[in-house]
């Protein structure tokens, strides 16, 4: 079948809008399927509150479950993400209005040696979070995971929007 000069052009118009909107249609199935895949690995990781998780700048190491007594939030998060930083910001907003969230913040896809280079927030834990990260295929970040004074999970966000770092948190710790 041949197509006439006055064809082709409505006809490749056909194709690129459909072309478009399988990629459009992928793409949000594809992030749909990332967040569902986290979710799954963060209910089925029976080891999550076992893992040790490395200090940063020290030979020490914690797990979550070491956290007990304690709502703790772990954070994923990288020194050269604009979103990483207004994220932190809003955790520590959060935390020096309440003491009561500890905070494990888990550098992820950085160098160890940029962390004097980045602000300091009194009264996290800074963690090598790559391992964990990879382990749970977390789909992007800044990302967190909120446990309860027993080490369950409470929530997670994906992602940051303005407000997830302290109005989300203050959903879930002011109950």
């Amino acid at each position: 079948m041949r197509l006439e000069q006055k064809q082709f052009v409505p006809f490749m118009v056909a194709v690129a809008i459909i072309t478009m909107l399988v990629i459009v249609f992928s793409s949000f199935n594809f992030e749909r399927k990332q967040r569902t895949r986290f979710n799954e690995n963060i209910a089925t990781s029976d080891s999550l509150r076992m893992i040790s998780l490395r200090m940063l700048n020290s030979p020490d190491s914690t797990t979550i479950a070491a956290q007990k007594g304690n709502k703790t939030l772990l954070v994923f998060w990288a020194s050269w993400s604009d979103k990483s930083t207004s994220m932190l910001n809003e955790i520590q907003v959060y935390t020096l209005e309440n003491d009561s969230l500890v905070v494990l913040a888990g550098l992820v896809k950085d160098a160890e040696e940029s962390l004097p280079d980045i602000p300091e927030y009194p009264g996290f834990i800074y963690l090598d979070g790559t391992h964990l990260f990879n382990h749970l295929k977390v789909p992007g970040f800044p990302s967190y995971i909120l446990f309860d004074e027993n080490s369950n999970v409470i929530t997670s966000q994906i992602g940051y929007e303005k407000g997830a770092g302290n109005d989300s948190l203050k959903v879930y710790l002011d109950e």
